[in-house]
């Protein structure tokens, strides 16, 4: 190999190296403000949720163990998953027992991180939501973190996600984020800019 395509080589492995620690440090730095926004926030205010309590719940009773991000990106080898899962919020689990209607929680992972994420409820407009521009309001937990990965059922194929995408105008929404620069780059991100040139 000569010895500048060498050189290029090991940077281009250093910067994936690095852009994977960024990742993951910018997930460690979210769950830990979430923790402190939880913690402090008013006791009568209704309470906010990125995320199913099931998924939280098992985060919190299954630590993950610490990979390097370096070792997570690969492992993971940036496969892009799909999940979907009943979702209840946390004001209509009180409101009225019997009639409790659930939700959907979407998740589209890409490698360890999530990239897009949906909530579907009755009675109540679609949350649609990318990396970058709504990472507040996603979930911050990594693939393994969630659980969702060993949960039966869980998983669905790419084109469930993609046709519930579209129908609740994701489309258009990470077009408009991608636009303004706010979407994180991502498989899906990519894949949008691709379909537009």
């Amino acid at each position: 190999m000569h010895p500048a395509s060498r050189a290029s080589l090991t940077r281009f492995s250093a910067d994936i190296e690095l852009l994977a620690a960024c990742r993951e440090e910018f997930h460690r730095r979210l769950k830990v403000y979430h923790a402190w926004k939880s913690k402090n926030k008013k006791r009568n205010t209704e309470t906010e949720q990125r995320v199913p309590k099931s998924i939280t719940d098992y985060a919190q009773q299954n630590p993950a163990p610490a990979l390097p991000a370096r070792q997570l990106e690969v492992a993971l080898n940036r496969q892009q998953r799909y999940f979907r899962i009943p979702f209840i919020r946390p004001g209509d689990a009180y409101s009225d027992l019997q009639n409790t209607k659930k939700g959907w929680w979407y998740a589209h992972f890409d490698g360890p991180w999530i990239a897009r994420q949906m909530e579907l409820h009755p009675d109540k407009h679609p949350v649609v939501l990318v990396a970058g521009k709504d990472d507040m309001e996603m979930c911050e937990l990594s693939l393994e973190e969630t659980g969702l990965s060993r949960k039966r059922g869980a998983e669905i194929l790419p084109r469930q996600f993609e046709e519930i995408w579209e129908r609740c105008g994701g489309v258009t929404y990470l077009r408009s984020a991608i636009e303004s620069r706010q979407a994180r780059p991502t498989y899906a991100t990519a894949m949008m800019q691709s379909m537009f040139k």
